[in-house]
């Protein structure tokens, strides 16, 4: 398994709370420590239930006070979790992979939490807004970049070619689209193709797209950038990045003030990208 930068460090605190508490990392573990972590859509967690915190250590107090069990050995902690853990483990990443992502962030060990079956675990987060706290960390969220003083980055792919979409390159789009995306963004490419001057930029190797990125698109609004995807294999290669910049570069010099990224999916990497920051809910 791979994780995120915030992920690890969620993951490493999940274990020293355990350490402090039961000695034995539960899922309860890894939900405190997203709560203490400071960025993001955890920070906006720990702001909308302030409380929060304090519930979960009285019911970890009266749940785990009498346990026995000795755990198992996952590589991820230098000491010993729950089977429960190890599920949640699992199911992040089978969600990892159902979005067609690399790497597991705190959106995806949130919603094994949350799913998890275990009666421990649900006796947790009984009578607790499950929901509204699924919402702010397991689905995708608005994000902003201000554009005002926004220069184009030096460190950008130069070995893979870059240009804008022209008119012929519309069905090898749509196909490159649902290829790998499925049918959900078909509208907002064919919105794009329908522009003058079309607010597209494509990733090629061998003259096959490989990526793409788009902005005034989305339900036809302007100022908006997305939707952008790239082939999985080729996602350590800076192309998304690059085509992330392309599109903001033409938004600040069309003008805009900022962009709206339209629900973002990884949001550490916008916001290492770009310095994009998530749209509060409330």
């Amino acid at each position: 398994m791979e994780f995120t930068d915030r992920s690890e460090r969620i993951l490493k605190n999940a274990e020293d709370v355990a350490r402090q508490t039961t000695g034995l990392v539960y899922p309860v573990h890894i939900l405190l420590a997203m709560l203490e972590e400071k960025t993001g859509v955890c920070a906006e967690l720990n702001m909308s239930y302030p409380q929060l915190k304090e519930v979960l250590h009285a019911r970890i107090e009266v749940i785990y006070r009498v346990d026995s069990v000795e755990g198992t050995i996952i590589p991820l902690f230098t000491m010993n979790a729950s089977e429960e853990t190890k599920q949640v483990l699992e199911i992040a990443e089978q969600r990892m992979h159902r979005y067609g992502q690399l790497v597991i962030n705190e959106g995806h060990l949130a919603d094994g939490i949350f799913r998890s079956a275990d009666p421990k675990t649900r006796e947790i987060l009984k009578g607790l807004d499950v929901e509204g706290m699924h919402h702010i960390v397991c689905t995708a969220r608005d994000m902003v970049v201000h554009l005002r003083n926004y220069t184009l980055p030096s460190e950008l792919n130069t070995q893979t070619t870059f240009r804008r979409a022209q008119p012929l390159d519309h069905a090898a789009l749509i196909d490159f689209v649902k290829t790998h995306f499925g049918a959900g963004w078909v509208e907002s490419i064919d919105n794009g193709f329908t522009h003058e001057e079309i607010p597209i930029f494509l990733a090629l190797e061998r003259e096959k797209i490989i990526g793409f990125a788009s902005f005034d698109v989305s339900r036809k609004r302007k100022g908006i950038f997305g939707p952008m995807g790239t082939e999985k294999t080729i996602r350590s290669r800076k192309v998304g990045y690059t085509l992330l910049h392309l599109a903001l570069n033409e938004m600040n010099d069309i003008g805009y003030e900022y962009a709206v990224l339209g629900e973002a999916g990884p949001l550490e990497f916008y916001e290492k990208a770009c310095g994009a920051v998530v749209i509060p809910r409330n």
